[in-house]
């Protein structure tokens, strides 16, 4: 560790003799002076600072505490900083005010080595000045005391000798005595109270005597044993002078004394003592700081009581409980407030105890198992116990108490969990072995209940119970469902198989009987679907041969239509040539009067020849018109005829197409029904009978000339028929062979749209 008693940007370090770097030098940055007592004077109260609290509540291991006390303005918190090795820690001021008030707590606690090698943290505790102007004596004997009870080595820093003042201004030990208690109920004096006190270092400042004696050089801790030595004489003034020095001696038994002489020469550089750099200080007074702080990181060790080292967490739990007493107005009692933290710090160990219980089960995760419940168990109350020697402290009793609490209260919880992951086990393989039973009798209860199924299932079973949680409890309960339940499925899948072999004997037996009776009933079939395909076929001809006959007599009407629109055409030639000789009268008649010289008689003679030509041309317009009229008449009669005939044709075609078609289906449900019967036997009898053929080519067609729509929907109106509408409008549309043909392959409604719309086409 290096010292920084100048400015920070100096260049120059003397080396530390100590050879331990302070964790404050490592994080200047950071690290601060915290207020760890402040004191409020309008309640009168003192106030432990948070901060600080937390600072020491996380330095967990040893710790040392370092107090340096003495009167105001003479250099306490200077002495501090070159502890830490830097300038500017602890606040340093050149004015005549203090520039500390209460207690103050460095940040970073020094990590130090304990001359036993194991490893504590050094914490630095600066003090507000005694017998400041603005105290009262009251409030520097708390303060005083405080640092005193707090501390593992007390520095008290002073200017100069030690004379009768000085001793006089250390009576604040003798005050202190009357204001701390070991124990509850008092009576002790200093000399029991120096159980518990510091080491004690009386650190003079710039001493400038020559320890010597009767010719002799002296050290620093012969010339305090010989300043504390009796004075002679039994007067009062001799008395009080003895009373301080027997009581400082009785208190700090472990006593020493330092000297550090001026550090410049220079009265105006004092001010600024903090901010010099190791060049501007006499030789003799940096050696002597080197010295200084050997020796304080020598002789301040890990802090105890009651045989107990005190950690962060107990040295923060003293504060606020000698804060709490002298705020209450009592006197602090060491006793009490060690047995209370002692208390509160093995509740707090008891409580880490059981953290660390619950921790470890939790990584444990041990199985319903009950050996791996109960390992996990024992792993886990090693990790508490391990946990709970390491935090907790106090009188055995105390520790004892706390440590029954956290073990029954860790045993308490393994009874539950314990429990529970057995009764969660159990349950798992009850659920598991329900499934099974469920799947098992599913199984076995089916008609066609198989051997290698159900053993399949049961294999399934015992995976599925393999995989659930639970020890060897499990296997025992598979053993007993095995017993109860899955040989009674074996069973029932013996039995039910046996009973299936005799229903198929018997089956077959009977399907024997049925097959000859439907080999007899197939043959029977066969006959009369031979004579109903005769009378079928005696009933087609006949429609063909109406059907013939309605031909031949439509030609015969169409003959005579013929015949009357030829005496039609006739009598219009009439009437065209009786035009032709009007034409010619009226030319004879234009003559006859171009001639009207050739007389008179010429000219009646052309009128009478003029109304003989009028008269016959009459006539014969309207025997012309006599003879289109008839032959009119006799072409509509002849036209209502064949449509009559054509209407009769189509009805007795649609008769027939429905006869073929009914014929047709009952054919074949017949021989579906002979061979499902007879299987092979019925196949000799199953010869398949040649369908009607379709009308001739000549029936409808040969009225195509003369077809009549019974209405010309359009396409969209088509595509809303239904399969029958179609059927029907084809039939009266004269394509009755259509019909027939797509009802023999069973056609779909789209073919029928399709000759719908053909047929449409076509007209």
């Amino acid at each position: 560790m290096s010292f920084l008693w100048g400015r920070p940007k100096a260049a120059a370090q003397p080396a530390n003799p100590s050879g331990t770097e302070p964790q404050a030098t490592k994080q200047s940055g950071k690290a601060q002076s915290l207020e760890l007592v402040k004191y409020h004077a309008q309640t009168g109260k003192f106030e432990v600072g948070t901060e600080a609290l937390r600072i020491l509540r996380a330095t967990a291991g040893p710790v040392g505490v370092v107090s340096v006390c003495g009167r105001a303005r003479q250099g306490k918190s200077y002495i501090l900083n070159q502890l830490l090795g830097r300038a500017g820690g602890f606040t340093v001021g050149p004015t005549h005010r203090p520039c500390t008030k209460g207690l103050w707590v460095w940040s970073a606690p020094v990590p130090r080595t304990a001359a036993d090698g194991s490893p504590y943290h050094l914490v630095l505790l600066d003090t507000e000045g005694i017998d400041a102007y603005d105290q009262t004596g009251q409030y520097s004997t708390q303060i005083f005391s405080l640092a005193v009870l707090l501390s593992s080595l007390f520095v008290f820093n002073q200017m100069g000798g030690i004379d009768e003042a000085a001793l006089d201004r250390l009576s604040l030990v003798t005050e202190m005595t009357k204001h701390i208690r070991v124990r509850a109920g008092g009576g002790e004096d200093a000399s029991e109270l120096a159980a518990f006190t510091p080491s004690f270092l009386w650190l003079l400042r710039d001493f400038y005597l020559t320890l010597e004696e009767d010719g002799r050089v002296v050290s620093p801790r012969e010339y305090l044993e010989s300043a504390l030595a009796a004075v002679p004489g039994t007067g009062p003034g001799a008395a009080a002078k003895n009373a301080i020095r027997a009581s400082i001696k009785s208190l700090f038994p472990d006593r020493d004394c330092f000297t550090l002489v001026r550090p410049v020469n220079e009265e105006r550089e004092l001010v600024s003592l903090d901010g010099l750099r190791p060049g501007d200080l006499r030789p003799e007074f940096r050696e002597g700081l080197a010295r200084l702080s050997a020796l304080v990181f020598a002789r301040a060790r890990p802090k105890r009581l009651d045989s107990t080292v005190v950690t962060g967490p107990l040295l923060a739990g003293l504060v606020e409980a000698y804060v709490e007493a002298i705020n209450a107005g009592a006197v602090p009692t060491i006793a009490t407030a060690w047995q209370g933290v002692a208390e509160a710090e093995s509740r707090g160990a008891a409580d880490a105890a059981e953290a660390a219980y619950d921790a470890a089960w939790a990584g444990a995760a041990p199985g319903p198992e009950p050996a791996a419940l109960d390992a996990a168990h024992a792993r886990a109350v090693e990790a508490a116990a391990e946990a709970f020697a390491a935090r907790a402290l106090g009188p055995d009793a105390v520790k004892a108490a706390n440590e029954r609490r956290w073990r029954e209260a860790v045993q308490a919880r393994f009874a539950k969990a314990r429990k529970e992951a057995l009764a969660s086990a159990a349950l798992a393989v009850e659920q598991c072995l329900a499934a099974a039973t469920k799947r098992v009798l599913e199984v076995a209860g089916r008609p066609d209940a198989d051997p290698g199924a159900l053993a399949a299932e049961l294999a399934a079973a015992e995976a599925a119970l393999a995989a659930a949680p639970g020890g060897a409890a499990k296997w025992q309960r598979w053993a007993d469902w095995r017993r109860d339940v899955a040989a009674g499925a074996e069973a029932r899948v013996a039995e039910a198989r046996e009973a299936r072999a005799r229903h198929a004997a018997e089956g077959a037996a009977r399907e024997a009987a049925e097959a000859r009776v439907g080999v007899q009933a197939a043959a029977a079939e066969a006959q009369r679907l031979r004579a109903a395909l005769g009378r079928e076929a005696a009933a087609r001809r006949g429609a063909e041969a109406a059907a013939a006959e309605a031909a031949a007599e439509l030609e015969r009407a169409r003959r005579a239509a013929r015949a009357g629109e030829e005496g039609a055409a006739a009598a219009r030639a009439e009437l065209m040539q009786a035009r032709l000789d009007l034409g010619q009268a009226r030319e004879a008649l234009a003559r006859a009067q171009a001639g009207s010289a050739r007389g008179e008689g010429a000219a009646r003679e052309a009128e009478a020849a003029l109304a003989r030509a009028r008269g016959e041309a009459e006539a014969t317009r309207r025997e012309a018109e006599a003879a289109v009229g008839a032959a009119r008449a006799e072409a509509q009669a002849r036209a209502t005829e064949a449509a009559d005939l054509r209407r009769r044709v189509q009805e007795l075609e649609a008769q027939a197409a429905g006869a073929e078609a009914a014929l047709q289906a009952e054919r074949a449900r017949s021989a579906a029904a002979a061979v499902a019967a007879t299987q092979a036997q019925a196949n000799a009898f199953a010869s398949p009978i040649p369908p009607s053929p379709p009308p001739a080519a000549g029936g409808a067609g040969r009225f195509a000339g003369a077809r009549t729509v019974p209405s010309t929907p359009s396409a969209v109106e088509v595509k809303k028929m239904t399969k029958v509408a179609m059927q029907q409008w084809l039939t009266d549309a004269g394509e009755g062979a259509t019909v027939y043909s797509l009802g023999l392959k069973n056609a779909k409604k789209a073919e029928y749209e399709a000759a719908v719309l053909d047929v449409l086409g076509s007209v």
